[in-house]
């Protein structure tokens, strides 16, 4: 029997399903807390250990110098491009980068029209260019680790902050835009 107070058509919201209502607002509530790390700092972490497992262990890529140096400047340029414009379209839309701020926009223009993430793109891509110009074999393989840690640790809070935050439009623009490429 409705209640009193209810129009006859609607159901009345069981105390389960009121239960499950309370239950996904504290799912949304504890994906969306919590702080991510800083990515240039999960960079600089792999830049670190990469150096020193390089000085215990040398282990060159065996590239001659002039391909090697070649794609490390291809690669420093394609980051630099990348990483710019991607700050270039979140200072024309007028919101942050940083990975714990709020977003006041969704972004689905500029580098993020092909990469829901060209910055942490762009980051790696200058992880990669460091092993090339140090010869270092450890760094190309860290930027895989470094790939994995900002995946993991930063961008999937930051998709769940941005899914609570623009619901159906966020979710449109996952199935239109990779993650990565």
């Amino acid at each position: 029997m409705p209640e009193p107070w209810s129009a006859p058509w609607v159901e009345p919201q069981s105390s389960l399903s009121r239960a499950g209502i309370v239950l996904q607002k504290r799912r949304t509530r504890l994906a969306t807390s919590g702080k991510s790390p800083q990515p240039p700092l999960l960079a600089l972490a792999c830049l670190l250990v990469g150096l020193a497992l390089n000085h215990l262990h040398p282990l060159a890529t065996g590239l001659p110098d002039a391909p090697r140096l070649g794609a490390w400047a291809l690669l420093v340029l394609l980051a630099a491009g990348l990483g710019g414009w991607g700050l270039r379209t979140f200072q024309q839309k007028a919101t942050t980068p940083a990975p714990n701020g709020v977003a006041s926009a969704l972004l689905s223009s500029g580098p993020f029209q092909f990469s829901r993430n060209p910055l942490y793109l762009a980051l790696a891509t200058m992880h990669l260019a460091f092993g090339l110009l140090l010869d270092s074999t450890w760094l190309l393989l860290l930027t895989a680790g470094l790939v994995l840690l900002l995946d993991r640790l930063v961008i999937v809070r930051e998709e769940r902050r941005l899914l609570a935050q623009f619901g159906d439009d966020y979710l449109a623009y996952t199935r239109r835009v990779r993650r990565w490429l």
